[in-house]
Order: structure tokens, then sequence, then C-alpha cells
């Protein structure tokens, strides 16, 4: 499994690595487990197939597909941006940012530079929201891929844009959270969260509920802003820098919170799962688990993908592990996905796993040919994912 990572500009030599979007570990031979047999209990098969652009080739990327009633929206990291009817694949509308924004804003995009489009989509109230490595918040009206809104911020976003209490609040690789008013792309505050010498290259998305902003930081905290004025109410730490090596001592929080019940739950790399009260911030439960993928929750149970590509299954009051499988070890698994009674997840060599809610056994499989590199999107009785070369798949069972 490859590991992006970040690095401050007095790292020059990981910082070459993270700007070429490489893994510190591309030299090594890589090390995955095969394929084993099964009881094949389910038979996905793809419904239909299209192409939204180039994709996001071997660069670092979530940018991920999202849907509504009738249509999904996907985009790829030049600028491509579109949406599709979900139940066959045909195209509604097509733009290219690229084009857009360099009308736009006069000719900022003359030399060429693509978009590298990487946090969103995300969808709501009739708009699509994403942002680029090159500090862009887009806002597009779903219905017709008009631009409404285009902001620039001084940081490169990675993850996905929040929206709620009239806010766009985006979270910048090096620490930066800011938020963008709704309806003007104005900025409202911003704030910095710590940032060590080395993390890994990506971060926590944000999640707004309760009138608060969630974040994960790269020193393995969970922190509340207060939406209304930027301001912390709490943070919570869960993990603990070790080893004598920037490398040994990489704590990011990197999952999205899950809030549900009076509690957040979130889990670190290098550190632990936990349980934590939303009123106070105080610690509830704790398990020994490391991830850098969002996990979540259903059914009264979280899941989550491990950084050794363990899929675990843990209830929530008390955090007992009720199963994990470890059949994929090495192979760049997603984060997992609920679509009815399976937990599936994608891996980077190329096949989609559906394993049982209940027990976490295999028990099917799909081979796409293209490395997938996020988790699929479930909705209603279809999992639409998107893969490194911008093919965009709907699957059934």
């Amino acid at each position: 499994m490859k590991l992006a990572v970040t690095a401050k500009l007095t790292a020059v030599a990981l910082a070459g690595l993270v700007l070429a979007g490489c893994s510190i570990f591309d030299d090594e031979e890589p090390t995955y487990k095969f394929l084993q047999p099964f009881d094949q209990q389910v038979q996905p098969r793809v419904v239909w197939d299209e192409s939204v652009g180039s994709g996001v080739g071997e660069y670092f990327s979530h940018l991920n597909p999202v849907t509504d009633a009738e249509r999904i929206f996907a985009a790829d990291r030049e600028g491509v941006v579109a949406a599709l009817n979900k139940a066959n694949g045909q195209a509604i509308w097509q733009v290219n940012l690229l084009d857009m924004l360099g009308l736009e804003s006069g000719g900022f995009w003359s030399s060429g530079e693509p978009v590298r489009i990487s946090g969103g989509l995300t969808f709501a109230e009739g708009r699509l929201y994403l942002a680029s490595e090159n500090g862009d918040v887009v806002v597009l009206n779903a219905d017709n891929g008009e631009l409404i809104w285009h902001a620039q911020v001084q940081s490169e976003i990675l993850a996905d844009p929040a929206v709620g209490d009239g806010l766009v609040v985006v979270k910048g690789a090096t620490g930066e959270v800011i938020a963008l008013d709704a309806e003007t792309g104005e900025q409202v505050w911003d704030m910095v969260t710590e940032s060590p010498a080395l993390s890994l290259r990506g971060t926590a998305a944000p999640v707004m509920t309760a009138g608060g902003v969630f974040v994960g930081t790269a020193t393995g905290k969970l922190m509340v802003i207060i939406a209304e004025n930027g301001q912390p109410a709490w943070e919570s730490r869960l993990a603990v820098p070790k080893g004598n090596t920037e490398l040994q001592r990489m704590v990011d929080l990197d999952s999205a919170a899950v809030v549900s019940g009076g509690l957040a739950y979130n889990v670190a790399y290098n550190g632990q799962l936990a349980a934590i009260e939303l009123r106070t911030g105080r610690t509830v439960w704790t398990r020994e688990y490391s991830s850098f993928q969002n996990l979540i929750m259903a059914g009264g149970r979280l899941f989550l993908t491990d950084h050794e590509d363990t899929v675990s299954s843990v209830n929530t009051d008390g955090g007992v592990e009720i199963w994990s499988n470890t059949d994929y070890t090495g192979r760049g698994l997603t984060a997992p996905v609920r679509f009815g009674n399976y937990i599936v997840v994608g891996d980077s060599l190329g096949y989609l796993h559906f394993l049982d809610i209940l027990s976490g056994d295999t028990v099917g499989r799909l081979e796409v040919g293209e490395g997938v590199y996020v988790a699929p999107v479930a909705d209603g009785d279809t999992l639409y994912l998107q893969l490194r070369d911008g093919t965009l798949l709907a699957v059934r069972i």
C-alpha cells in the first residue's frame, strides 16, 4: 500500500515527492494478498458505464461522485464536470472549468495549467460544490452546470467542502480551515490548525452539524469550531506521536467525523478509534485502530478500513469489535460503504469486494479492471464508482 506524504518547505526532498503526487514507498516491491476462493452468494454486475473526462490518473485524490434523486454528478482532475442520468448513464450536461474560469478571470488559466480538482464533489440544495489543489472553490448550478460563484483561497484543498449554516467550509492541506459565505463566496473567517513537519497527504473533510464544524488535524486531534464565528469550542486527542523519526511520528486524523446520538466518532492514523461527547469533548471510549480512511455507521455499528487494509465492524456501545476481515492486506482498499446487507470496498488492483454485514465474510466480487481509488456511492439498488481513468460505473446485484 502507498502512503503519500506532505512535508513543509524545509523538507525539500519530501516536498518534491508530494508535488509529484508520489509515494515515499514507490521503490519497494508491492506486497499484497492474492485473492482467495470464497462462497459466492451474490452476483454483482455492471449495468452501464460512461466516461467523465480523463479521471485522476496516478495522482493522490479522493475526488468522488455524488447523487441526487435522478442524477449522478462526477468530475475529473482536469476540470470536466458532468451530470448523468442515474438510470442509464446518459449525459444531461457537461462543462469544462478550465474554459469557464479562464473566461471568468480574464485569462488566469491561459497557461494551460489544469484545474486540479481534488476536493468534492459535494451536493446541497441544488448546487454542486468543489475545490482544487490550486485553491479554487467553485459552486455550480446542479440543473445546468452554470457557474454561481468562484473564489480563491490561499491553500491547497484536497477534501470535500462542507456546506451548512449559510457557509461553505474548506480545509487546506497545511491545516487552514476557511469559511466562505454560501451565497457570495466572500471569506467569513479562517483559522489555522497545527501542522507538523511531516504528515499524510490528505486532509479530513470538515463536517458541519449542530452549529459546529468538526475537523481533524495533522497532529491527531478532533477539533470543533463554532460555525458562527470560527472560534474553537474544544479539541480531543486521538493519537500521540511516538517513535524516533518524523515518519514514525505521523498521527494524522484524515477520517471525517461521524456524528450521531450526542457523540462524535473518529479514528486517527497511528492512533485510536474514539467516541467523544459532543457537548464537552470528553472521550467516552477508545480502541486501538489506525486508519486514514473515512469510517461509516450502519445499524448501530461502525465500519472501518485500517491502514493495513483490514476491514472491521465495531459496536458503537463501548467499541467492542464484532468482526474483522484480513483477506485483503496490501491491496489498497477504499473506505467502506454500506450497500443493503453488504459492506463494499474497492481495491487499487481493480476489484470490488462484497462482505456480509453481519459476519464480515466475502460473499461477492466484481472485477472492474482499472484501480478503484475512492469509496463507491450507494444509492438505492445501485452502486456507483469512479475509476482512475475517468470511467463511471453503475453496479447492481
